[in-house]
């Protein structure tokens, strides 16, 4: 069947007429869903979901200091998050845990450390480190810059 090319335009748009229609109808469904039984059954007793943290930088010195921390899954990175700070400054910030995670990484200047922890429990973990500081005879002489990185969830 060929339709004329100025009844295309026309059907176009009742269908997009319909279309549209049944999107504000679909979004206008204002029944409470309830979870399936499936999704119910997978959820642990004690299950919690995602945790908020906080974290602090601090850094004393004349340099730059970066540091980077990663929430991790069986030693894999599942999360991260990073900052610097120059001088003396403080860097305050807030994230989320991811619930299945299980272990931390974090590195503070040229110094890092792994944890690991039970999911279901808080967890806090603090690192300090620093960068520069060169002495002696030196052709680019970097001020030290020390700090120190607390993460509390």
């Amino acid at each position: 069947m060929v339709i004329p090319r100025a009844n295309q335009k026309h059907l176009l748009r009742v269908g997009g007429l319909l279309v549209s229609v049944t999107l504000v109808a679909a979004c206008n469904d204002q029944r409470p869903v309830a979870p399936t039984a499936d999704a119910v059954a997978a959820a642990p007793a004690g299950f919690i979901g995602d945790r908020p943290y906080t974290w602090s930088f601090t850094c004393h010195g004349g340099w730059v200091l970066f540091n980077q921390w990663s929430w991790t899954q069986d030693g894999v990175a599942i999360a991260s998050g990073s900052g610097n700070c120059s001088g003396d400054e403080t860097l305050n910030g807030t994230g989320v845990r991811p619930a299945n995670a299980n272990g931390f990484s974090a590195q503070v200047g040229t110094n890092s450390q792994t944890w690991t922890f039970d999911p279901a429990g808080p967890f806090t973990a603090s690192l300090s480190g620093s960068m520069g500081g060169g002495g002696g005879h030196c052709f680019i002489c970097l001020h030290k810059e020390s700090g120190k990185l607390t993460v509390d969830s």
